[in-house]
């Protein structure tokens, strides 16, 4: 498990924005918290390659899952 928090997904994040390559991601175990998710959720606005995302074990309360579940509305994540 690595512990990149919520600072560390915003930097994963702004990857994720233009990225055309990934298809899946691990994220599990990361100490992510909602403000993580938040933009996490807003990347995902934008990206539609990746297909695969896996946060088990993380901080992400209703608030975290609600960014999340907005961006995914519009995604085919699974």
């Amino acid at each position: 498990w690595n512990n990149i928090g919520d600072q560390g997904a915003e930097y994963l994040s702004n990857a994720l924005l233009d990225n055309k390559a990934l298809l899946k991601l691990g994220l599990e175990g990361i100490q992510l918290g909602d403000q993580g998710a938040e933009h996490l959720g807003n990347a995902l606005l934008r990206n539609k390659t990746l297909t695969t995302l896996l946060l088990r074990e993380n901080r992400i309360s209703t608030q975290g899952a609600e960014h999340l579940s907005n961006a995914l509305l519009d995604n085919k994540v699974t």
